[in-house]
């Protein structure tokens, strides 16, 4: 048995595809994003989104993984270590 915040919720809020899909069944205004599991998902959502992008990665307390990206470089460097972090990050338009 969980006290406080049920356990959904937690994973609602930690999973970033979930969580942008619960702002969106809101109509909560945000940035556009795309979630991904590999490198080459992650330069092709950037690619998509547009540069400059931001990386946050899932279930990592503190923004551990995450920042922002201006170049292909800086894109790969940054998510090989997010997702050694967290097996999800999200891009999205910073």
């Amino acid at each position: 048995q969980v006290l406080g915040t049920s356990v959904e919720t937690i994973v609602s809020t930690e999973d970033r595809d979930i969580f942008a899909r619960k702002l969106k069944e809101i109509d909560e205004k945000i940035a556009p994003s795309i979630a991904v599991s590999t490198i080459e998902d992650t330069l092709t959502a950037a690619e998509k989104i547009g540069y400059p992008v931001m990386i946050r990665s899932a279930f990592a307390l503190g923004g551990l993984g995450s920042g922002i990206c201006e170049s292909v470089e800086q894109l790969t460097d940054m998510c090989t270590k997010a997702l050694g972090l967290a097996p999800q990050i999200l891009v999205e338009k910073s």
